[in-house]
């Protein structure tokens, strides 16, 4: 959509996008009302030992200045009793793909419009050729998508305060998980599964806890709260969308550990949503950097941290202070500003902001380039072979 000079848009113009933004609005919205066989909404894995697969996913959201491309072209794995750590600077998008994920994008004004999201399910066997079949969330009907959200992929959301009812009980909360996805559970059955879950995130006196409102715990007991709640349903995934960042330091890491000893005793993935990097050097076994809707670098927890090669996750390090920090010093901060993300480059997006672009960063943007078999950076400064340094020839 075309724009003047001074960033302003006429009448004629905000008119255009307003009608282009409820003719697409309405066709997305009929696609998940649609009722579709289950063949319809089905994938092959590529690697059957991925709970999900997120392949070129794109996510926007119509707004009455244009169009806004939060996730656009993210591909990425969740390998099964695995952690996966996304990290990015807010606004990055990290955050609209886990709710692309759980079907939660604000809608009608975000929709996923791209894209596979490649849920690994059991009950789907495999097909004639012996290759494991997945849900593809993406496609998936809202109807079906009940029966997986709440039990196979659960969220543990950011502030608990605003997820828990304030005028119910704890108990009851728990309990509604238990007889929404086990419709002929017993009361007495379902309280004893919810008492059972506070046990499990390290709750003294579950009972009282269970008859207790949100507003007499303090916030560490109420993200244990949120996090009985994800575990209620024996997921495969939980999604923690940085579940720490309203608690105080002490807290955190219980939180933190507790979290990592329920994924091991588990036996399921976890996609750690945070800005801090400290916390996913701690926890993750694999690391996604994302910057203005795509994923720039990804790979290995050490090889992200010992190796990194995209200069926005360098200057993420850098952002980091450190104990041996000298006070002297001031903090390090990456220069510029993200892209609008309504009319995006099409060139790096990162240009602007990079202490080390040359010429061919004025090309179109990089593809991804496999530097190991787990390690892959999107810049022009490595070639495909092996990585080797570009900048200098």
């Amino acid at each position: 959509m075309k724009k003047n000079n001074n960033n302003y848009i006429s009448i004629k113009e905000s008119r255009k996008i307003i009608k282009y933004n409820i003719k697409q609005m309405r066709y997305y919205e009929s696609l998940k009302k649609k009722k579709l066989d289950v063949k319809d909404y089905t994938s092959v894995m590529h690697d059957e030992n991925n709970i999900i697969e997120i392949e070129n996913l794109k996510t926007c959201f119509f707004t009455d200045n244009g169009t806004v491309m939060s996730v656009n072209g993210v591909s990425f794995d969740i390998p099964k009793n695995k952690i996966v750590g996304v990290v990015g600077e807010s606004g990055c998008g990290k955050s609209v793909t886990s709710l692309s994920i759980m079907q939660l994008v604000q809608a009608p004004q975000g929709q996923v419009i791209e894209g596979e999201i490649r849920f690994n399910s059991d009950e789907l066997g495999q097909n004639e050729e012996g290759q494991k079949l997945g849900y593809n969330i993406a496609k998936m009907p809202t109807a079906q998508m009940y029966k997986i959200r709440g039990q196979d992929i659960t969220m543990i959301f950011q502030e608990p305060m605003t997820s828990l009812n304030p005028v119910f009980t704890i108990g009851y909360q728990l309990d509604e998980v238990s007889f929404v996805h086990t419709p002929h559970i017993s009361k007495e059955d379902a309280k004893a599964h919810s008492i059972d879950m506070l046990n499990k995130v390290g709750i003294s006196m579950p009972e009282h806890v269970y008859k207790s409102y949100p507003h007499e715990l303090s916030g560490g007991m109420r993200q244990r709260v949120m996090i009985a709640m994800a575990l209620a349903g024996n997921p495969k995934l939980i999604i923690a969308d940085e579940p720490t960042t309203a608690l105080d330091v002490t807290i955190q890491a219980q939180i933190l550990e507790l979290l990592k000893d329920l994924q091991k005793k588990q036996g399921c993935s976890i996609m750690l949503i945070t800005h801090d990097l400290g916390v996913i050097a701690e926890m993750a076994d694999y690391v996604v950097v994302m910057y203005a809707g795509k994923v720039i670098e990804k790979g290995t927890a050490s090889e992200i941290f010992h190796h990194p090669l995209h200069p926005y996750t360098i200057g993420l390090q850098k952002s980091k202070p450190l104990i041996t920090s000298s006070t002297n010093e001031p903090l390090y901060s990456i220069p510029g500003q993200v892209p609008n993300p309504i009319n995006l480059p099409p060139n790096c997006y990162f240009k602007n902001r990079c202490n080390k672009c040359f010429a061919k960063c004025d090309g179109e943007y990089p593809e991804e380039i496999k530097i190991t078999d787990t390690h892959y950076v999107s810049c022009y400064l490595y070639k495909e072979a092996g990585g080797d340094n570009d900048a200098t020839k």
